[in-house]
């Protein structure tokens, strides 16, 4: 028996077969029941929803001898003849190579005859969009006066390039993109039929990728069977598309939260070494941060918006820590790369240049900032005032900043336990200042402060830090730059005070001795 493609195979025979769409099968099975049959109908959309498969159906009801009814029968001659496409009245054109005008004169020719087989001639004109000028023409005058015994319909993934005049003799029917989850759903219907395992992700990967085509789901799924002898795992189909993993962005995004600029080229190399297309590999990075921008707006309608379960929750706790803005920045970046990158020669190059890209406001804003900002904090140290014994502070103040640093992944994962939204918040700030008694953190963001200023937030570091410390202390937030800023400042002035009194040998009062 010969092979037959898993889209053709599966291709739905009557109505109650068909995936989705269910405002274009309501508004056809009324029309079949009421014997309101329009005499051209217009069918747009996207390739792989459906439109082909729709009018054959819709033939056959049409021209079904137990009908015309809501389904038809597939058992009767007229049926099963349209289904085979032996039917000389139903006639399937391809426009995109039969546009002329000679073409269209001569099926204006053959319409005025009576159909020989059927009940009515049904006229498919696949791509319509494609007719030529003079064609649309010629077959307008036939839109306009059809005979009773014909029904056109015309298909196409483009109806602004329609005339005007065309559209407006059609009932125009609009089939939308399919939802992933009716995708996955056939296709684990057709996996189970051919006696295949397929594991959920996979599926769900494949749904996906197919970006609302039911058609292109089957085709990619048909490839990865062939490809996979056994169970059909993510990573097969991953393999299959050339694709790398969520996961490979998902730890580029935690590297930009730790500034971690090697890792990030690190995962750039190895999807480079692995034959990856960047090119795929840039699209890939734009539907990750689209999500997470839909994960973190949208919660609970993320996943009608396409955004995984699963995914969901890890997409939302980077989009807290990173914000907004600098979700919509990386995907500018990203846009760009892909307008560039198609045709480039160095493929890698524009994407090393786009991480350093992502990295800029890190390295401007944040990493060269607390480099300095240690920096300055260990000379306002060494230069502190002394005190009233001539001693200088003890030690132990000047490394307790160090103590901090040290615990500060475990003071993490306890407020991650405790309360992610506050972890989340947490891994953009950095501890800049402890002495003991209070805490200062810098917040890479104004937001970001503000947000872990608000009281449930707030509590649960103050509590996890007293469990860790042992002792109850004090928890201050600054935007980096800010409170150091002010210690500097104070650092300046107090050095001036003092450079004064040695010119002028003199001393420093208090406000009562002044008076």
């Amino acid at each position: 028996m010969t092979y037959q493609a898993l889209y053709r195979k599966w291709r739905p025979q009557s109505f109650s077969d068909f995936v989705g769409q269910d405002h274009v099968k309501q508004t056809l099975q009324n029309a079949l029941e009421q014997g309101r049959l329009a005499h051209a109908y217009l069918f747009c959309g996207s390739r792989g929803t459906g439109k082909t498969s729709a009018a054959k159906i819709f033939a056959k009801a049409v021209n079904c001898e137990r009908g015309p009814a809501r389904e038809p029968c597939n058992q009767c001659p007229a049926c099963q003849g349209i289904q085979e496409g032996h039917v000389m009245d139903v006639l399937e054109i391809d426009a995109a190579s039969n546009r002329g005008i000679d073409e269209i004169r001569d099926l204006r020719d053959k319409i005025r005859y009576a159909p020989v087989q059927v009940r009515r001639k049904v006229y498919i004109i696949d791509e319509v969009h494609m007719l030529t000028a003079e064609a649309f023409n010629a077959l307008l005058k036939t839109l306009e006066e059809p005979p009773p015994q014909v029904l056109f319909i015309l298909a196409t993934t483009e109806p602004h390039k329609l005339p005007a005049t065309i559209i407006s003799r059609c009932q125009r029917l609009d089939f939308h993109l399919l939802e992933p989850a009716l995708i996955a759903a056939r296709l684990q219907e057709v996996t189970a039929a051919a006696g295949r395992e397929c594991e959920k992700e996979a599926i769900d990967l494949i749904a996906e990728e197919a970006d609302g085509s039911l058609r292109d789901a089957l085709s990619l799924l048909e490839q990865v069977l062939i490809y996979t002898p056994g169970v059909v795992r993510t990573e097969n189909v991953l393999s299959v598309l050339g694709a790398v993993g969520r996961e490979v962005f998902y730890d580029l995004t935690d590297a930009l939260l730790d500034r971690n600029l090697s890792a990030a080229l690190l995962l750039l190399q190895e999807a480079a070494r692995s034959g990856k297309n960047l090119h795929y590999f840039t699209q890939q990075a734009i539907k990750y941060y689209r999500d997470m921008m839909i994960a973190f707006t949208c919660r609970e309608d993320a996943e009608k918006l396409g955004v995984a379960e699963h995914w969901a929750g890890l997409l939302r706790r980077q989009a807290a820590a990173l914000g907004l803005a600098e979700i919509g920045r990386i995907l500018s970046i990203l846009h760009d790369l892909l307008t560039e990158i198609r045709w480039s020669e160095r493929p890698r190059l524009l994407w090393e240049l786009a991480i350093f890209d992502m990295f800029s406001s890190q390295f401007e804003g944040v990493s060269g900032r607390k480099a300095a900002e240690k920096e300055q904090a260990a000379s306002v140290e060494k230069k502190t005032k002394p005190n009233s014994k001539g001693a200088e502070k003890s030690p132990k103040t000047a490394g307790s900043l160090q103590e901090i640093e040290r615990l500060w992944s475990k003071i993490l994962e306890r407020v991650k336990a405790a309360n992610i939204k506050a972890h989340a918040l947490l891994l953009s700030a950095d501890p800049s200042f402890f002495d003991g008694k209070i805490l200062e953190i810098s917040f890479a963001s104004a937001f970001h402060c503000d947000m872990m200023k608000e009281k449930e937030n707030h509590k649960s570091l103050v509590k996890v830090l007293q469990e860790v410390l042992g002792k109850k202390i004090a928890v201050h937030y600054t935007v980096q730059g800010e409170g150091l800023q002010q210690a500097v400042e104070q650092r300046d002035t107090e050095d001036l005070i003092q450079a004064a009194m040695e010119i002028f040998r003199g001393r420093l009062i208090s406000e009562s001795e002044s008076e």
